[in-house]
């Protein structure tokens, strides 16, 4: 690691270490590679590069179309470029995080207008996605097609009947159904 030293700031650690056993030494290891993979003089990720390094993070998964969806839910200031700051806390929040901060991260890798609210087509854009994340691709036939998925994701979540869901309304849904959250969250792993 040489003599460089983190930019992080104290704040964003003390985040980090609530949800971690992260040492200060990974952090560094971690943002080391992060910046390896940023053009030259520069300490943000494009688009293309962080789904690159995202792809990279989940080798054994098929991640290419999520990863651009994970890339606008990780630019937490939305100046189309990834931080190591935005990474870690967006990548922490993801994988070890309570239940209730990884849906609501899903909840923007759904929000594709960025609206606050989910509608049908953007329901299907991303279970597309993620249907290829688990190996399931339009060639192969499924109990399920992508729009009776959609169907009943919103027949579950949509608790108004207003044929859009909020943040709300998915946070409370998919909290209380384990079979959808499983499907619908790409951060799972509970």
């Amino acid at each position: 690691m040489g003599s460089s030293s983190s930019k992080i700031s104290a704040e964003v650690y003390d985040s980090i270490a609530k949800y971690t056993e992260l040492t200060q030494d990974d952090i560094l290891a971690w943002e080391e590679r992060f910046t390896q993979q940023c053009d030259p003089g520069s300490t943000k990720m494009n688009k293309e590069q962080f789904c690159k390094f995202y792809q990279e993070l989940r080798p054994t998964e098929n991640v290419k179309r999520l990863s651009e969806n994970v890339f606008r839910a990780f630019d937490l200031n939305g100046d189309h470029g990834i931080s190591f700051s935005e990474f870690l806390i967006a990548y922490v929040a993801t994988t070890e995080a309570p239940l209730e901060q990884k849906l609501r991260y899903a909840f923007n890798v759904y929000d594709l207008d960025h609206n606050s609210m989910i509608d049908r087509a953007e329901i299907l854009f991303i279970l597309r996605a993620m249907f290829q994340l688990l190996g399931m691709n339009d060639d192969k036939p499924h109990q399920y097609s992508y729009e009776q998925c959609a169907d009943t994701i919103m027949k579950n979540l949509d608790a108004n009947d207003d044929q859009r869901i909020s943040k709300e309304e998915f946070i409370q849904g998919l909290k209380q159904d384990p079979f959808l959250r499983s499907l619908m969250n790409p951060f799972s792993n509970d």
